[in-house]
């Protein structure tokens, strides 16, 4: 275990029942990536995991409320369901987009975890990948490198540091990334597929990669 690293337990929820983590992601490429990367957060522990994708972020945004009242009425039930909510910032607001989501949360009757009572528990974690989901994979070249041997040795230039604060359409960057090396793959949810395996959860340089990361960690404490 790592320096500062939290223990976490390997039992379930309410009386010893499994955990059902939610995870709610944009699209088939979110799914595709992350799907792995949650198997290793939640390895030695009782979790059941659901990752549900939609068509894209309107439309996650137009359902979540109504899903959010079916987990709030499961949890009523005596079911020990935990949400996560992913989306990519794009152009939005992240300060807006966050309240928002963290709005519908509440009205459904369900804890986010900016709202939790120090050391409460929360029910859901919405988090905003900055600015889309590839500045995750700039964050863990080696990854990318895993998925895609033939892909250039280093990121370009100005991902090489934080890959949140880099300037234009990241998804642009990683396409023009592979066609340097003639790696002429344009699909996002091949992309996932290939990379997500070996993303590695602490040993990202994305600041929101690793909040997320920290996220479901928090979500999943008992």
């Amino acid at each position: 275990m790592k320096k500062g690293q939290k223990r976490h337990s390997a039992a379930g929820g309410k009386a010893g029942n499994p955990i059902l983590l939610e995870v709610l992601l944009e699209e088939e490429s979110a799914n595709e990536a992350l799907k792995p990367l949650i198997s290793k957060i939640t390895t030695g522990m009782r979790v059941k995991i659901g990752v549900r994708q939609f068509q894209g972020k309107p439309d996650l945004l137009k359902k979540l409320p109504d899903r959010l009242r079916g987990y709030a009425a499961a949890r009523n039930r005596g079911e020990d369901i935990r949400v996560v909510v992913l989306l990519d910032r794009d152009e939005d607001d992240c300060v807006k987009l966050k309240k928002r989501l963290d709005d519908y949360a509440t009205k459904a009757g369900l804890t986010p975890r900016t709202q939790r009572r120090q050391g409460g528990h929360f029910h859901v974690l919405n988090r905003i990948a900055i600015r889309e989901l590839e500045s995750w994979y700039f964050g863990d070249w080696a990854a990318v490198k895993g998925g895609f041997p033939k892909a250039p040795r280093l990121p370009p230039r100005n991902y090489r540091g934080n890959p949140d604060a880099a300037s234009g359409k990241c998804s642009d960057a990683f396409e023009g990334a592979l066609r340097s090396e003639g790696i002429r793959i344009a699909s996002k949810p091949e992309w996932g597929r290939r990379i997500g395996p070996h993303l590695n959860p602490d040993g990202n340089r994305s600041p929101s990669f690793n909040a997320f990361v920290a996220g479901v960690r928090d979500i999943l404490e008992l």
